[in-house]
């Protein structure tokens, strides 16, 4: 999946894959109005997502998995 993302770096991979995921929650969360749609909210969410995906690549690549 996404294999155009492997030049990158598994973590790196896995941080793209977490701050996008990040974009997407957070705009569901205020379709749902469950989020108070403060700038610095997003900014916090995305990024906190984009290195708790990064974070999670890192460990799956000491490992040695490869995907």
């Amino acid at each position: 999946m996404l294999d155009g993302l492997n030049k990158f770096g598994l973590p790196a991979k896995y941080g793209i894959v977490g701050f996008i995921a990040g974009i997407v929650g957070s705009f569901i969360a205020q379709m749902l109005n469950m989020h108070d749609g403060d700038l610095s909210s997003y900014l916090v969410t995305m990024v906190a997502t984009g290195v708790g995906g990064a974070i999670g690549g890192w460990f799956r690549q000491r490992r040695g998995m490869t995907s």
